[in-house]
């Protein structure tokens, strides 16, 4: 099926919205990952990666019994968590955009975030795994799943928002059918512009000459 003329990878306004059918989009299901991602990658390392210190009694982070690990893992998830909801909003709005600019400035603005937000897990990922390999084991009465399961939903989300950055640079890279513009301007200027035509070229004298002239009797 002709998807038609399209800016930046979606077409005209006022298209109908089938949820299932925005779900299935490559871009939205990758965003929904990387929310699903961070949310794991959030609790688990904010909440779920402290235990006790049996000499002290006191709240210790298990990577490398830094509290850093727990913070960082905490801060990078939880963006992650609003970022993709943001975007995932984005999307839905997007085809509804007229203006060509706007999709421009968005597709970049989704560009950048995707891909520094790739790096950023790659960071944290490569942090956790060497804290995580540096700290001291643990009596078996504590569950060690929170800190591992961080580190492993990290590296997800690399793949996740790599992805994301891709579909965005495709975007990018298909730039704005120029059927888009055409069909766009007729529809929001052709009536206008026919209407007023029309009525410019009226002559205002029409109706004073289609009547026959009589004369006056002085």
């Amino acid at each position: 099926m002709d998807p038609g003329p399209q800016a930046y990878g979606a077409g005209k306004v006022g298209g109908a919205f089938n949820v299932q059918n925005f779900v299935r989009k490559p871009h939205v299901f990758v965003r929904l990952l990387s929310l699903l991602f961070g949310l794991i990658v959030y609790f688990c390392a904010s909440s779920g990666s402290w235990t006790t210190d049996t000499k002290t009694n006191e709240e210790i982070c298990m990577f490398k019994l830094k509290s850093f690990g727990c913070h960082i893992g905490g801060v990078v998830g939880f963006t992650s968590v609003i970022g993709a909801a943001v975007f995932v909003g984005g999307e839905y709005y997007f085809e509804n955009v007229p203006s060509v600019k706007s999709r421009k400035h968005y597709v970049l603005i989704d560009l950048g975030f995707s891909s520094l937000w790739s790096f950023w897990n790659f960071l944290l990922f490569c942090y956790l795994s060497n804290a995580w390999s540096d700290t001291p084991d643990f009596p078996e009465s504590i569950s060690t799943a929170n800190p591992t399961t961080a580190i492993y939903f990290a590296l997800f989300a690399i793949f996740s928002w790599g992805a994301s950055a891709y579909f965005s640079y495709q975007r990018y890279q298909m730039g704005v059918d120029p059927a888009f513009v055409s069909s766009f301007e007729a529809d929001q200027f052709g009536t206008y512009d026919e209407a007023q035509n029309n009525s410019n070229h009226e002559s205002p004298f029409n109706k004073q000459m289609s009547g026959e002239y009589q004369s006056q009797a002085y």
